[in-house]
């Protein structure tokens, strides 16, 4: 269940106070969500869905749309600093990005979000290849870390 951002209704009658949420095209196939969520936003979300905010999941989300196709990437996060950056991301499509937190009992308060930015063709045409930078490690090595399922390393 998601409620509306209270960017509009109830900050306006308290003194002034800034945040920041871009994203910014680094290259032909590169994009970079940068934030910093101010710690005023952060006590009206917690007015807002009653709970503190370490107590919520803080999530970025990249919304992706290209030729009648709609595709998500989420991120979740601890901080209410920081910066993503994701590479080989699809041209000719267009791009939105939002910071959203969500409760225990599952409302979602979209805090921000960036309006909608168009990504040049760029030869890369498969929506959900975009990925981490950050991402060294295989997901199945990363996941069977902490599984026991199936044989381990060193019986292959």
């Amino acid at each position: 269940m998601d409620k509306y951002p209270f960017l509009y209704n109830i900050r306006h009658r308290l003194s002034f106070f800034r945040d920041t949420f871009d994203m910014i095209i680094q290259n032909a196939h590169t994009l970079t969500v940068r934030w910093e969520i101010s710690e005023e936003t952060m006590r009206l979300a917690e007015a807002m869905l009653f709970e503190k905010s370490q107590d919520m999941i803080k999530e970025l989300r990249v919304v992706i749309k290209r030729q009648g196709i709609e595709a998500v990437r989420t991120k979740r996060t601890t901080y209410d600093k920081g910066e993503w950056t994701m590479s080989q991301a699809a041209g000719d499509a267009v791009y939105r990005a939002e910071y959203r937190m969500v409760n225990a009992m599952n409302v979602s308060l979209k805090l921000t979000d960036t309006k909608d930015i168009y990504l040049a063709e760029n030869g890369i045409r498969d929506i959900h290849s975009f990925q981490n930078e950050d991402a060294n490690t295989k997901w199945e090595k990363q996941f069977s870390a902490y599984t026991c399922y199936g044989r381990g390393e060193k019986e292959r």
